[in-house]
This record gives C-alpha cells, structure tokens and sequence, in this order.
C-alpha cells in the first residue's frame, strides 16, 4: 500500500469530503494505491483505555489498531483530513492518534541522562501530508503561533521522525465553485 487515508469528518458535504473526494480521483487517475480509514465510517473507539496507557506501564494494544499500525508500516506516506475545531484535531482523531502511535512503535524513550528522556523517532522512513480545514481566518492563527499546525506537525507526527508538510484551507465556511477551484488547484500542485 503506498498511501494511507486517515479521514476524520463525520459524513457531510463540504470542505473536508471535498478534499477526500479530489485526492481520491487524483490518486485513481494516477492509478496509485491506497486506502482509506474514515474514523466515523469505521466507529473509531477513540477512548484510551486504561491497560493502554504506557505511562501507568500499561502496554496492551487492541487487535484492531494492531492492523492499524501495519498499515502504517506497509504505507509510504499516510495522508490527513480534518477540519479544527477549537484550535485542534477532532477527538475522534486525537484518541486515534493517542491509541496508535504508541511507545515501541512510533517512538521509544531512551535516557539521556538521570533526569531526561528523548524519544527515538521510529518512523523516520515516512511521510505525511495533513490537509486541515479552518472556519477562521489565517490571521488567527498567524497571530497565536499556529497551534494546530505545531501540535501535528512537531509534537505528534514529528515526535516519530515523521516528515510531515501540511496543508490549511481558512475561511472554510461557504464550499463555492470558486473555492472547490482553488482547493482542487492546490491539491494538483502536491501530486
């Protein structure tokens, strides 16, 4: 598999399923291999569980992020899609990320010294392309340092070496010919 779609939207026209729908003819037309994971469409449990949280010393997986991390190590390059909501990534989509990219898979603690720990990137041979969809204006998060973007892109995704470009639509509210034009435009130009 060379590409793997995380898609976290619920099912509803606009400019996330926009986004999905011309990557997917894009990558059809190219005649490229990938999947798709739509966290909603799949009924993702993104809950932590307690036998899964690795700072208690908790280390089961479940079986079904299992296939998801095999996924992951079968990709070349896992590819995005959510809008943010309150600064930040769907929950759906955080608990993802929070059940999936675990210790010994995505990252592993090595001492430095007594008192710190730095993680080794595991993922370092991927990459990923996040596409992130924004009511605000790019001046509001401009102004705040980009929240949403340094928390993917560095403390998450970076976390694992993974090399990570991302990619904002802002004043996401009102899908137009106009704006489906440009989105499309932009999107041609990565691929």
């Amino acid at each position: 598999m060379s590409i793997l779609i995380i898609y976290a939207h619920p099912k509803t026209e606009g400019f996330c399923s926009y986004i999905l729908e011309t990557i997917q003819q894009i990558l059809i037309n190219q005649q490229r291999e990938f999947e798709i994971l739509d966290l909603y469409d799949m009924n993702y449990d993104a809950v932590l569980k307690k036998e899964e949280l690795y700072s208690a010393g908790n280390r089961k997986i479940s079986s079904i992020n299992k296939e998801i991390q095999e996924k992951i190590k079968k990709s070349e390059t896992l590819l995005f899609i959510y809008p943010v909501w309150w600064g930040c990534m769907p929950a759906i989509l955080k608990g993802f990320l929070d059940r999936v990219i675990t210790p010994g898979f995505g990252f592993k603690y090595q001492k430095k010294n007594s008192l710190h720990f730095i993680p080794k990137k595991l993922l370092k041979q991927k990459k990923a392309l996040v596409f992130m969809t924004a009511g605000s204006p790019r001046l509001a998060y401009l102004a705040t340092g980009n929240p949403p973007k340094k928390i993917i892109k560095t403390f998450t995704l970076g976390t694992c070496g993974i090399d990570t470009t991302v990619i904002q639509f802002f004043n996401a509210k009102h899908l137009n010919e106009k704006r489906k034009a440009h989105i499309k435009k932009r999107i041609k130009k990565i691929f």
